[in-house]
C-alpha cells in the first residue's frame, strides 16, 4: 500500500456529554476546525458518536460535512479507534476517512480510501485534536 499525505486536520470539541452506562459508555460530541493541504482545503463540522468499551478504548465514529475554500460541499466519515496515551491522558487515534460528493472538481474523493492518524488533547469541550489524512493506493499487482 501507498500513503499520499492529503491535509492536515485540526478540530476542537464544541460540545460534549460522556455517558457512562456500566459496562462503557458512549459518547456525543461535535467538533469543528480545519483540513489543509496540498488538495484539499476547508472547514469541517463533524458529529462524534463514539462508543467507549470497558478496557478504556474509544471507538471515533464521525459523520460530518466539509467546505472547500472554492465551494464545494464534501460529506465525511470517520471511523477508527482511539487509545488512552498514559504519559499526558490523550488519545492517539487511526481511523478511516471516506469522503461523497457531487461537485466534480472532488469527484475522485468518491473513489479515494483514505486514513488519519492523530492525537486528541483530551475528551472534553476545547479538547484540540490533531492528525493527517493520507490517501491509500494498492500496489499489489
Amino acid at each position: 500500500m501507498q500513503l499520499e499525505a492529503l491535509a492536515d486536520v485540526e478540530l476542537t470539541y464544541a460540545s460534549i456529554e460522556v455517558i457512562d452506562y456500566g459496562a462503557g459508555g458512549q459518547i456525543y460530541g461535535t467538533m469543528d476546525g480545519s483540513l489543509s493541504g496540498g488538495r484539499l482545503n476547508g472547514s469541517i463540522r463533524l458529529t462524534n458518536l463514539a462508543p467507549r468499551r470497558p478496557d478504556n478504548v474509544n471507538l471515533p465514529t464521525l459523520r460530518g460535512v466539509l467546505e472547500t475554500e472554492d465551494g464545494a460541499v464534501v460529506w465525511v466519515e470517520i471511523d477508527g479507534i482511539a487509545l488512552l496515551r498514559e504519559a499526558d491522558d490523550a488519545r492517539v487515534f487511526v481511523a478511516s476517512f471516506r469522503c461523497r460528493t457531487g461537485d466534480e472538481r472532488y469527484a475522485w474523493l468518491n473513489t479515494t480510501f483514505a486514513v488519519i492518524e492523530g492525537v486528541l488533547d483530551r475528551v472534553a469541550v476545547g479538547g484540540a485534536a490533531r492528525g493527517r489524512v493520507h490517501a491509500c493506493s494498492a500496489t499489489v499487482t
